[in-house]
């Protein structure tokens, strides 16, 4: 009964699965990258640096994780 359990980590007691969490992720990306470009449509160049600055955060964050 105990080498049942050996093997497990806290990832397989519930939680979100990694496909889960990089879907959150691309999802995230893709309306930030919406956003900009309304910005820059509107011509809002301080709301596109802004975004520019949260996109540059999410992506490094999903480039460490992986």
């Amino acid at each position: 009964m105990r080498a049942m359990f050996a093997n497990l980590t806290r990832a397989d007691f519930g939680g979100r699965s990694k496909r889960q969490r990089r879907a959150i992720d691309r999802e995230r990306v893709h309306v930030l990258f919406d956003e900009i470009q309304i910005a820059i449509y509107n011509g809002d160049h301080e709301r596109v640096d802004f975004l520019i600055g949260k996109l540059a955060l999410a992506t490094a964050a999903h480039g460490r994780a992986s």
